[in-house]
């Protein structure tokens, strides 16, 4: 029938514009679903070549940790280095102030005994003399060993001071710094648990042990011998000069033997303190021993902190009997400082 037919070229444009429709809305799909992924891939280009930046930025922040280690390294050998040459530096001064002050005393009293010869004038030189030939000799000895015992004394310690004056900087050298600083280097490189670093070569402390210590010893005996001699030299004068009073040379022979009997006591007191090896006057190590006296136990520049041994019986945190923190051996408090680079 007509109407069937109708609505079956109806039915059939509807669904051929339906289709058409949706054809053309896949067609949009489809441009939209290549446009997207064109997109991605763009992106995903971007995002390799952010991860080959970050890539290239994570080796740049190795490489630059590696050096600020290295860095450290170094600063930690220079403020090591910089604590030795500070300790070359103060024996320096204080073996220089030693010899000074040797030096000065021998020459003060070497002077006053040759004053003493050439003014004193007891008897008339034609005229056989009144005193004692004994005590005359007498007198001329002790002169005579007074000025060369003291002569010998400040002559040796002067050229000793001249010496280290000298030589004392050598130790703390361009030269010596580069080769210590290159050990501490490798040190630092091939470390492992243990193992001890390095000590500087050369220095002055060992100088003065092996050349110096014996002359500054004789040196200091002639001093402490001189001085009695002295006073001797003084008794002889009095009895020579007031021959005519008894009462006035036996005071000052009196005074003579009571200042005697005073310097023995002081030396008994004060010159074995200052003449035994400077290394025995601290009971803790030295910047030359670095950390051979308690070993590395962590990092490679560990030798730094205070030993942590203790005598028997100290419980944790505190000090043993007779431990000074101020003592002249633990005089490198720069080390603290080295040791937080690690």
């Amino acid at each position: 029938p007509p109407s069937c037919a109708a609505s079956q070229a109806f039915l059939t444009a509807l669904d051929t514009s339906l289709s058409r429709t949706w054809r053309e809305e896949e067609r949009s799909w489809r441009g939209e679903d290549r446009e997207w992924r064109a997109q991605d891939m763009e992106f995903r280009v971007e995002e390799r070549d952010w991860w080959h930046l970050e890539h290239l930025w994570r080796q740049e922040n190795r490489k630059w940790r590696l050096e600020d280690i290295e860095q450290r390294v170094l600063e930690n050998a220079r403020w090591v280095w910089l604590r030795y040459a500070e300790k070359n530096r103060r024996d320096v001064e204080e073996k220089s102030e030693q010899l000074k002050s040797i030096s000065s005393l021998s020459a003060l009293l070497g002077g006053f005994a040759v004053v003493a010869f050439v003014e004193l004038q007891f008897a008339d030189p034609a005229v056989k003399p009144a005193q004692s030939e004994i005590l005359i000799v007498a007198y001329a000895a002790t002169t005579a060993l007074t000025v060369a015992l003291m002569l010998n004394s400040m002559v040796l310690c002067s050229f000793m001071l001249c010496s280290i004056l000298r030589n004392g900087k050598t130790y703390v050298s361009e030269d010596e710094e580069a080769d210590y600083l290159y050990r501490c280097r490798r040190f630092a490189l091939e470390f492992q648990k243990g193992d001890v670093p390095p000590q500087p070569q050369r220095s002055f402390e060992k100088h003065w042990e092996t050349r110096c210590e014996d002359d500054w010893k004789n040196a200091f005996r002639m001093f402490t011998m001189g001085v009695p001699v002295f006073l001797s030299n003084i008794a002889c004068i009095s009895w020579l000069k007031f021959h005519y009073s008894t009462w006035a040379a036996g005071t000052v022979t009196a005074i003579a033997i009571a200042a005697t009997f005073g310097w023995v006591h002081t030396q008994n007191n004060w010159g074995w303190h200052i003449e035994r090896t400077g290394r025995n006057r601290s009971g803790h190590p030295s910047v030359s021993q670095g950390g051979s006296a308690h070993g590395s136990t962590g990092l490679p520049f560990a030798w730094h902190a205070r030993p942590n041994h203790r005598s028997p019986g100290v419980p944790p945190g505190s000090f043993p009997t007779g431990f000074r923190t101020g003592d002249e051996g633990n005089s490198g408090g720069g080390g603290g400082v080295g040791g937080g680079g690690s």
